[in-house]
């Protein structure tokens, strides 16, 4: 039920710590963990023993700012695949010295002050011997450039930004300068401001629990539910193993990049801790057609990986496009609505996609179309080239509002949910629609920060809902 164990006597751990570099140092914590150290992360690599089968779990974790920048697990039975894992992780490891350094934007009204100010604040980090760099730019800059930088600091004359900087980019540690280190040019205490601020927020978002959606749906089957998640810095794969309305586990793979050896990976170390799965269900972006078509992402091509995995487990399989396993995670939540649009409309993306439900039911459509908002968005009547509106607040509302308005006008949803960074006041958008639609006929609107949990929850409906066919 996994792959041929070619590779059945591997020493994994010993051909590790034969790969010494000048990269990395090599620290043997136990018999069943190593780790990599660098000056800038640690990667940890962990054994654990199941009858006569190993688990191997590669980690890596930035001393930046202590976030998990790569979190895999695979079953030790193929020696190839473990060193090219291995060699993927450490990639990822020596990549963080590029990223060691902390790198704070300014921004004021016009960036001239704060222009000024940063080059003060570049003076006094070197002095002080912090690895920090500080750039400013003009508020209406601010999405464009920040998916370079990890920390926003903004001018007191435009704090009226603050709040909707903070939705909008949830993952940055956004800050308005108190205006008496501002006024003062105050270099120094502004230095202690930011570092204070960062040892709080990295301390928060370490104790930060995700929303479950367990929403229970009555089934007697073990269902193992896979959503990938991509954007563009990682890939993240959640998964979700479940039995008579209780989660018996579930984790998160955090990856550069994927490839359909990720799915392996999670299902055969799924199986052997848990000995068999009945059902498995995955969600993925783009149309999938038929409930089997997934992309490769790798080399960009459509796999029939309906008919591949359940030949290699002998496991029903279902893939769901990912806005639909959304749209039915929600509707668990709230059955009192039976017409329903999410539509997702990621950070930086000028396209977005829905899942529709109509009268209690997914609209698929034909070969999976519905839903794809990419065939008539561009030909919509926009102010400016979709890729540039996607990077400001106006912009990405219009795009948004566009993209609502013709799904809106022929389904007729009594709910819209919303996955959209840059444009978290639902009153916003009711307010964009109502310059075409009167408020009559104007859905409720729901924002949602994270969509995977639905995703999970959804995709166990969608796969109980098949079964019962």
């Amino acid at each position: 039920m996994s792959r041929e164990e070619t590779a059945f006597h591997f020493d994994f751990k010993s051909w590790i710590q034969s790969h010494q570099s000048d990269d990395y140092r090599i620290v043997i914590e136990s018999d069943q963990l190593i780790k990599l150290v660098t000056d800038f992360g640690e990667a940890s690599i962990s054994f654990t023993e199941i009858e006569e089968n190993t688990i191997v779990e590669f980690n890596i974790i930035s001393h930046k700012d202590n976030s998990v920048k790569f979190y895999l697990h695979f079953e030790l039975n193929d020696e190839e695949h473990a060193k090219q894992l291995y060699d993927e992780m450490v990639e990822t490891l020596i990549g963080l010295k590029d990223e060691k350094t902390l790198r704070v934007l300014l921004s004021c009204s016009a960036g001239l002050t704060t222009a000024m100010f940063a080059e003060n604040l570049n003076s006094m980090a070197n002095m002080m011997g912090l690895d920090y760099q500080f750039n400013a730019v003009s508020y209406l800059s601010i999405y464009e450039e920040v998916e370079n930088y990890d920390v926003v600091l903004i001018a007191p004359q435009i704090g009226y930004m603050l709040n909707r900087l903070k939705e909008s980019l949830a993952d940055k540690l956004v800050l308005q300068i108190p205006t008496a280190i501002f006024a003062s040019y105050d270099a120094l205490s502004a230095l202690r401001f930011v570092q204070e601020e960062i040892e709080k927020f990295n301390e928060n978002k370490n104790n930060e629990k995700e929303k479950e959606c367990t929403h229970c749906v009555q089934y007697e089957k073990r269902i193992l539910s896979i959503a990938i998640l991509q954007n563009k810095a990682q890939t993240r794969i959640y998964y979700r193993l479940s039995e008579k309305c209780e989660v018996v586990d579930s984790n998160l793979i955090i990856k550069p990049t994927m490839n359909i050896y990720d799915l392996y990976d999670i299902i055969d170390t799924i199986l052997l801790k848990h000995s068999y799965i009945d059902v498995i269900g995955i969600a993925s972006p783009g149309i999938v057609k038929d409930n089997k078509l997934l992309k490769n992402t790798s080399d960009g091509k459509d796999i029939d990986i309906k008919k591949d995995f359940e030949e290699k487990y002998g496991i029903e399989i279902f893939v769901y496009n990912d806005a639909n396993a959304v749209a039915v995670g929600f509707s668990l939540e709230h059955p009192e609505y039976k017409n329903i649009i999410f539509h997702s409309q990621p950070f930086g993306f000028g396209v977005g996609g829905q899942g529709i439900i109509c009268d209690g039911k997914i609209v698929r459509g034909k070969n999976g179309i519905a839903g794809e908002v990419k065939h008539f968005i561009r030909r919509m009547q926009l102010s400016d080239e979709i890729h540039k509106l996607a990077w400001s607040q106006q912009g990405a509302l219009e795009i948004v509002t566009k993209s609502l308005l013709p799904s809106i006008s022929i389904f007729g949803p009594e709910a819209v949910v919303l996955f959209s960074p840059m444009t978290p006041d639902m009153k916003e958008i009711k307010n964009a629609l109502l310059s075409f639609i009167a408020e009559d006929f104007l859905p409720e609107f729901y924002y949602i920060k994270d969509a995977s949990s639905y995703m999970l929850s959804g995709l166990t409906k969608l796969c109980v809902d098949y079964l019962k066919k």
